[in-house]
């Protein structure tokens, strides 16, 4: 469980929520590109793939050469070069390598997916109530359920009441 792993790794966010995956990462080119100008081509890439290996991993990852390297696909000597020059996008604190909107977007994201399991739920529960009435329960067990109430327009048809129907326009 993805969860239990970052909380293995930052015991300090116990009580932050942690959700099991965010698909999605807001992502503002226009931004990266300004800001990232006076980087070379390897370092730009090296800071963007960080950024989503810190999406992937909640938020942040480990401020661990080697792994960070082994991330990267790239030696731990040419890492630390690397490192001196994106120290300034970067936050680098307590064993943790982190980034300003990264840390922002992920608790948005976070909060957004919350707030539509919540939503999600709070629908399921009304469409449940629908069905707990016995006509609604007999037609949703019915596998006949076509038959058992006058269809309104719509609504899917059983597949017995369009084989049993005439052709209307026959072709000879």
């Amino acid at each position: 469980m993805r969860g239990l792993d970052v909380i293995a790794r930052h015991p300090e966010r116990m009580g932050v929520l942690l959700m099991s995956k965010i698909p999605m990462q807001q992502w503002y080119p226009d931004s990266h590109i300004a800001d990232t100008a006076n980087l070379t081509l390897e370092e730009q890439g090296a800071y963007r793939l960080l950024m989503d290996h810190m999406w992937i991993k909640g938020g942040s990852i480990r401020n661990d050469d080697k792994e960070v390297a082994r991330m990267l696909r790239i030696s731990v000597k040419r890492w630390l070069k690397i490192k001196l020059r994106l120290a300034d996008y970067l936050i680098i604190e307590l064993g943790i390598i982190s980034q300003k909107r990264i840390q922002k977007d992920y608790k948005k994201a976070c909060e957004t997916s919350k707030k539509n399991a919540e939503n999600g739920k709070v629908g399921g529960l009304r469409t449940a109530e629908k069905f707990k009435y016995p006509q609604a329960t007999a037609l949703a067990s019915n596998g006949d359920f076509a038959h058992g109430a006058p269809r309104l327009r719509g609504q899917a048809r059983h597949i017995g009441e369009l084989l049993n129907q005439p052709e209307l326009n026959p072709k000879i």
